[in-house]
């Protein structure tokens, strides 16, 4: 009986725990991934405009006011963001940047044909890619490596709970280095568990996002 009992509690604790989900692919760009790149450009460009007018004793810059009509969190070396839809992870992964210049990219079609959109969503992590560069003739040798762990953390009154653990090894790239660099992506595939809305929690910060295509 008593070995029964404690069994049930531990099997109660198990699936109440957070549990890491899996990578399911990776991608690269040119810009940082979302929806609004233009803002997200301008916010990055402002941040480097600001830093190197410090450089040379200066305490602004002429910046760009970029189009503020949907808040979403900014990190200048992470980016997330939930995708609902398979025509809206091509758009993300065919970055209107290479299409503009025509190069040469990896072809997803068959990863994103595998995902069942109408069963599960996506969650989108990105950072800058390690690279060497030179701006304004200095050389950048910034390599900075990032690991995260991305946590299911079940279901809350229709709110899907993920829980994002990321760590940065080394020094990210900061002002005009920073924009030299390409995102890379990866790609975790969530089920929805009749859920509208997820609340992503990262640095003990929640940050709602609709989940309704």
């Amino acid at each position: 009986m008593a070995f029964s009992f404690l069994l049930v509690v531990s099997l109660f604790v198990s699936c109440s725990s957070p549990v890491e989900l899996k990578e399911g692919f990776s991608f690269e760009t040119s810009l940082r991934p979302g929806n609004n790149q233009g803002s997200d450009f301008a916010k990055s460009l402002n941040g480097a405009l600001i830093e190197e007018a410090q450089k040379v004793g200066k305490d602004s810059a002429l910046v760009l006011q970029p189009d503020e009509k949907e808040k979403v969190p900014f990190y200048e070396d992470i980016a997330f963001l939930p995708v609902v839809s398979a025509e809206e992870l091509e758009n993300v992964i065919g970055d209107h940047a290479e299409k503009g210049f025509r190069t040469s990219q990896q072809d997803f079609s068959a990863q994103i044909a595998a995902i069942d959109f109408k069963k599960s969503f996506v969650l989108l992590v990105g950072h800058p890619k390690a690279t060497s560069s030179i701006v304004l003739g200095e050389v950048n040798n910034s390599q900075a490596i990032y690991v995260d762990k991305v946590m299911d953390a079940g279901l809350d009154h229709k709110n899907r709970k993920i829980e994002l653990v990321s760590k940065r090894l080394g020094d990210a790239a900061t002002g005009l280095a920073s924009l030299m660099q390409k995102w890379e992506s990866k790609v975790y595939i969530v089920d929805y568990k009749n859920s509208d809305s997820l609340l992503l929690e990262i640095d003990k910060y929640v940050y709602p996002f609709s989940l309704k295509k």
